[in-house]
């Protein structure tokens, strides 16, 4: 009986460490493993482009931008896992301090005064194009990949041209 309880409690922890791989890959699905959170509660990060709920956004996005309250931690690994309708799915790029005149028109305004702005880039595995095609269903999980957990937060979603 010991020795059922100790293997078990081996492989179940063998089990959840596979499932943080530490890098910026994913055992599974959003949802599934060990749960990445959510952005810092006190940056209220917000997207700003494309619009959140959008059932027009550009096809072929190059960059997500979003502002947060404050500045985000230093060395951080944040970005996003991205989801489309179609089954595809990439990270975006860590997040880049920008200037609210490099955000596209038209944006969402931020609901706090004195943001800060960053961008995302939108690239496939070791930086290689990506395409977001039309007519998809967006989503925009949190990831802190520093940390190899799997995303579960969704922070937005738009709709594809």
């Amino acid at each position: 009986m010991r020795y059922s309880i100790g293997a078990l409690a081996l492989s179940t922890a063998a089990l959840l460490l596979a499932g943080c791989n530490n890098n910026n890959t994913i055992s599974g699905p959003p949802g599934t493993g060990g749960n990445c959170g959510g952005p810092p509660s006190a940056n209220q990060l917000e997207l700003l482009y494309p619009i959140p709920g959008s059932k027009n956004a550009p096809q072929n996005l190059s960059a997500v931008y979003v502002s947060t309250k404050g500045t985000l931690p230093p060395s951080n690994s944040f970005n996003f896992y991205l989801t489309q309708s179609n089954g595809s799915s990439t990270f975006t790029g860590l997040f880049q301090p920008v200037n609210a005149s490099q955000i596209p028109s038209p944006h969402r305004s931020p609901s706090y005064s004195n943001p800060t702005y960053y961008m995302s880039v939108i690239a496939g595995p070791s930086g290689s194009g990506y395409i977001i095609g039309p007519a998809q269903a967006v989503s925009l999980f949190w990831n802190d990949g520093g940390t190899g957990c799997s995303p579960h937060f969704l922070v937005a979603s738009f709709r594809t041209k």
